[in-house]
């Protein structure tokens, strides 16, 4: 699979900071704090990309730390729950292989 590229985008006439992950799933968005909008996927709630309302307003290497910390506990809350659905997938089809119901017949 190649790698994604992200797309940067600044509207100086808004002061809006766009940044997009390359991701192509339909997504919305969750506010982290009053200027911050962290964008998710509408299917995989993984972050494809983020917001910022005003960032001339900000300190930018400092609020790029926090969003990047940010994503990085939504990804590894998202495998976590990926690993908990792959555990009752591998359960529920070694269920299945043990019901007598479903047991083939002569």
């Amino acid at each position: 699979m190649a790698m994604k590229k992200p797309t940067i985008d600044y509207d100086k006439e808004a002061d809006v900071l766009y940044v997009s992950f390359g991701i192509d799933e339909p997504s919305y968005c969750e506010s982290l704090n009053s200027f911050v909008l962290l964008e998710l996927g509408a299917f995989t709630r993984q972050p494809t990309g983020f917001r910022v309302i005003q960032p001339r307003k900000r300190d930018i290497n400092k609020m790029t730390v926090k969003v990047g910390k940010i994503i990085q506990r939504r990804i590894k809350t998202v495998e976590k729950e990926l690993q908990d659905r792959e555990e009752v997938v591998k359960n529920a089809i070694k269920q299945i292989g043990q019901m007598k119901e479903l047991a083939k017949v002569g």
